[in-house]
């Protein structure tokens, strides 16, 4: 199913500000390249990018003005810390601030602070990140760089480790199966995505969040997705497989060609790529993104139907080819007034009519089966029919 990080995701912006810094003899040589840290902050306004190197050293931060870098925040000191360079490694130092310097949420005194880690001063947060292929910033050396307040937003800690998982793929990959009426036989199964890295979340809704915070959530989505793929092409008993995708993707270049290459690295497997259900209101789009996967034998699936708004007039003008309907309409449908059981009856049959096949998500009792069978419902799935299990468990 599509993550629901995407309202997290929608909260925050891209990354704002990066302060490029030099190396350690960039502080005697102002011709030194540019090194490969930044620092990054996560502001509230989308879509702006400030550069401003680290340089002179010792490079100071504070309230006061004239420093290199002001934060114009009473949790900030007037002189609060420093940033140096020593024996060609970025250290930071209090110096004497109020209310302390941290790192990694750990109030520190003088440490060195690498790639990943999380500078907090006052209520401003800043990210060391590797910046490789960036170009020299422009910026005077010797001017004062500042922020008003309240433009930086919270840094979502893990990105280190992130990065980690990312670059060596720390993921794996559990099916839930998709059984068809009548009969209940299994049909396809439903990847659903899991970490593996020691320091993060198995969790992907909390994987999604730290992703998001550094603008990953893309990178992170494809890659499960491709670990799926990877895994299920080889067994014989996976023939279809439902692929998730993350929201954010929609509005990016790459989708479909991301699709493409699993479709040339499984050629046998029949693929449905899932997208959430509020994609539905721009039909034209999801129509247009439809007709290019079905050219490389993609169907799509649109999930969570019906958890905000059944956008019926949209369904019929960009009709998927597959629709689950949330879990809300099925819990307790066996013992539900018989007039949400008709409301329900005529949605599987509006589905119906654009030839659309309907998946009753949630099921998770027999009574709760047989009630989605007389709705009319073409498939299900939910613990009733299996949970997600480790695909070494799909013989």
């Amino acid at each position: 199913m599509a993550s629901p990080v995407a309202k997290d995701r929608d909260d925050r912006s891209k990354a704002a500000l990066w302060l490029a810094h030099s190396s350690s003899q960039a502080a005697a040589a102002p011709e030194a390249t540019v090194s490969s840290l930044v620092l990054e902050a996560v502001s509230h306004v989308p879509d702006s990018l400030e550069r401003v190197t680290l340089s002179p050293f010792p490079f100071r931060v504070g309230r006061q003005a004239g420093l290199e870098l002001v934060l114009p925040s009473y949790l900030v000191s007037k002189i609060h810390a420093e940033l140096y360079m020593q024996e060609g490694a970025l250290r930071v130092r209090d110096l004497g601030s109020r209310n302390g310097t941290f790192v990694n949420r750990k109030t520190v005194q003088d440490c060195a602070i690498g790639e990943g880690d999380i500078l907090q001063l006052g209520d401003f947060q800043f990210r060391v990140l590797r910046g490789e292929g960036l170009a020299a910033p422009s910026d005077d050396p010797s001017s004062t760089k500042s922020f008003a307040a309240g433009a930086l937003a919270e840094i979502v800690q893990g990105s280190k480790d992130m990065d980690e998982l990312l670059r060596d793929s720390a993921v794996t990959v559990e099916l839930q199966p998709i059984v068809r009426f009548p009969g209940a036989v299994v049909s396809a199964y439903e990847a659903l995505g899991r970490g593996t890295h020691p320091n993060l979340p198995r969790n992907p809704v909390e994987l999604f969040k730290i992703a998001a915070s550094m603008g990953a959530e893309v990178t992170l989505s494809q890659l499960l997705r491709r670990k799926a793929v990877e895994a299920a092409k080889d067994r014989l008993r996976v023939a279809a497989l439902f692929l998730n995708t993350h929201p954010s993707e929609l509005a990016r270049p790459g989708l479909v060609e991301s699709m493409e290459e699993l479709r040339a690295m499984a050629p046998h497997l029949d693929l449905t790529l899932e997208i959430h259900e509020s994609a539905l209101a721009q039909p034209e789009s999801m129509a247009a993104l439809r007709d290019r996967l079905s050219e490389i034998n993609v169907g799509i699936a649109y999930d969570d139907f019906g958890a905000g708004q059944a956008r019926l007039l949209e369904l019929a003008e960009a009709p998927p080819h597959f629709l689950k309907f949330d879990r809300k309409f099925v819990s307790r449908i066996d013992t539900a007034p018989s007039s949400r059981r008709r409301l329900l009856s005529s949605l599987v049959a509006a589905a119906r009519e654009l030839l659309v096949k309907t998946i009753a998500e949630g099921v998770e009792t027999a009574a709760e089966a047989e009630a989605c069978a007389k709705v009319g419902f073409t498939h299900a799935q939910g613990y009733h029919f299996g949970r997600p299990a480790p695909i070494e468990a799909v013989q």
